[in-house]
């Protein structure tokens, strides 16, 4: 069985009279089993596209069998490319192409897409990602449609928050019989800012995992060195949760990040300038770095920690700074 075949069936979508349809896993009943046909809904512009394509005399033409040719050899067969990666392509409406980008992207970081389109016109143009499980792209998002009437746009982009190693693929591909040329530029970037103003990963001198209490517990967090007074700052657009102060993290500040499942933690202070319920910009001051609760007998140091709701506490902070 073809791998295209396979991407079929797993996706669960078959053409009956011209009718696109998806089905539902089997399901019991009182008379065996079966699956339930339903109308097919496109979840992204680029499916929809494909859905008009194959409701008109297109599908049978042989632009519109190449365009969904091309459509599938990007997403099995694409380019292997690092990260940052840029490119420019020009496409004609003679010749129905589409582009794979596949790439490799660790937890902690963020992938950037950008595209844009040159020239006076703004054909549509469908980014779509793909996260490869098993050997199979299964979808994650894609770029916003163009605006259906008003100005044309021009670009498009993708923001993706990762908290996994993957595989990924970016397919790029113009609506057919459209003509025009464009820039890509594809980026895995940290996720948050560094949260000791004026430094970076090259003072962190204690990591996540080192052995804390004669081993009896592990650390946390990872250890931040820089001189007492120090500015803390916000990592990420965040809102102020806790306000406290602990016997083993002294004067402790933790955040909320506006949106996505961490909590970010701020431990041995020396001030605390934010207050429960405050809402901060990345490099927004929140405190000063000091050494209160249990390491008032080291150098100062800011103690930072990441933790994930629902995906087993904190995690190393180090892949999210790099």
């Amino acid at each position: 069985m073809s791998p295209a075949l396979r991407f079929a069936l797993r996706v669960g979508v078959v053409v009956v009279s011209g009718v696109v349809l998806a089905f539902s896993p089997l399901i019991s009943g009182p008379y065996g089993t079966a699956s339930i046909l339903k109308p097919y809904l496109p979840t992204s512009a680029h499916k929809a596209h494909g859905f008009q394509l194959a409701q008109g005399d297109l599908a049978r033409s042989a632009l519109g069998q190449d365009w969904v040719r091309q459509s599938e050899a990007a997403l099995f067969d694409p380019e292997p490319i690092s990260t940052p990666f840029e490119t420019a392509t020009s496409f004609r409406p003679t010749e129905p192409t589409a582009m794979g980008y596949g790439f490799r992207a660790k937890s902690g970081k963020r992938i950037e897409v950008e595209l844009e389109l040159e020239g006076d016109d703004a054909p549509e143009i469908f980014i779509d990602l793909y996260r490869l499980e098993a050997g199979l792209p299964v979808y994650v998002a894609s770029g916003p449609p163009a605006p259906a009437t008003g100005r044309p746009q021009k670009s498009r982009s993708i923001e993706l928050d990762l908290l996994q190693d993957a595989d990924y693929v970016l397919r790029v591909q113009p609506e057919l019989e459209s003509a025009g040329q464009y820039r890509l530029s594809i980026r895995a970037v940290p996720r948050l800012e560094f949260p000791v103003d004026g430094f970076d990963t090259g003072a962190i001198q204690s990591g996540f995992g080192a052995a804390r209490d004669g081993g009896r517990r592990s650390h946390h967090g990872v250890d931040i060195f820089a001189p007492r007074g120090t500015p803390a700052v916000a990592a990420v657009d965040a809102r102020v949760s806790r306000v406290q102060t602990t016997g083993r993290g002294g004067n402790v500040v933790w955040l909320r990040p506006l949106f996505g499942n961490l909590r970010l933690y701020y431990a041995h202070l020396d001030s605390q300038t934010v207050k429960p319920g405050q809402y901060v910009f990345a490099g927004e001051k929140i405190g000063t770095v000091g050494n209160t609760g249990n390491a008032r007998t080291t150098p100062p140091h800011l103690h930072f920690g990441v933790y994930v709701r629902r995906r087993g506490g904190a995690w190393d902070p180090y892949p999210f700074l790099e």
